[in-house]
């Protein structure tokens, strides 16, 4: 796992040919430089969904695969102009020292669309698609079947932002982890996108969240962010953050 000053988790995983690097943070440092320190293997870069925490530093990278559904969000919050203020809201003011700096020329980098199924064979070690819509239309998470590890990007936080525009309804986002659920069985490990890994069977919290969200049995308080303002209700460690206009 790469830190990104705390605002994200980064992942990079190697095979015995290649390397999958597993969203690209805030894209405020040389990550680029930082992963070719760690790996000398050929790197496929994958975002989990293109929110700017997850897509900032695309521009340092020749290819991306990601879901055809997010390819313009990230497009546009990779620019310079929208990283800069991103980064504003997110670093809290702090930024990586000089020597941390990507200083070569900004890529403009072919994106590739992936979906269900599609897999990154890195030799001893296949990370496959799964669609997990609901953050965002485009959301997917990288399942390790053979480490029994599924990287889940925003989809499975203890606190998942679900008024954000563009997000799925309530109902909508419920499907996704009930099908999430139902494949509990083929892993055992979560590494979101935010905080420290977690026990898989943390989806159903969140599932069970959003059933008393849909059914009136919770009793949503306010939630300000940076973001905007949204509701919000709890189940065992899950939280989520939702608009109640977008049931």
């Amino acid at each position: 796992m790469i830190g990104d000053n705390g605002a994200d988790n980064i992942y990079l995983v190697e095979g015995s040919e290649k390397a999958l690097l597993i969203d690209t943070g805030l894209g405020a440092a040389d990550l680029a430089g930082t992963v070719k320190k760690l790996t000398n293997k050929p790197v496929l870069v994958v975002n989990t969904h293109g929110h700017p925490d997850h897509s900032g530093s695309n521009y340092q990278f020749d290819k991306i695969y990601m879901h055809q559904a997010d390819i313009e969000a990230a497009k546009m919050y990779s620019a310079p102009e929208m990283r800069k203020n991103v980064g504003g809201s997110m670093l809290n003011g702090q930024k990586p020292g000089e020597a941390d700096i990507y200083k070569e020329n900004e890529k403009t980098p072919e994106y590739i669309a992936v979906s269900e199924g599609y897999e990154f064979n890195l030799g001893d070690r296949i990370l496959k698609v799964m669609e997990t819509p609901g953050h965002t239309p485009g959301s997917i998470c990288l399942l390790d079947t053979k480490n029994n590890v599924l990287f889940s990007g925003d989809n499975n936080n203890t606190h998942v932002w679900l008024f954000l525009e563009g997000c799925s309804p309530l109902s909508g986002y419920l499907k996704t982890l009930e099908k999430q659920v139902a494949r509990l069985h083929e892993f055992t490990t979560l590494l979101p996108g935010h905080g420290p890994a977690m026990e898989s069977s943390f989806i159903k919290d969140q599932a069970e969240c959003v059933k008393q969200i849909l059914n009136g049995t919770c009793k949503p308080i306010p939630y300000e962010s940076f973001a905007g303002p949204a509701s919000q209700c709890s189940y065992g460690q899950a939280t989520v953050a939702f608009n109640p206009k977008n049931l």
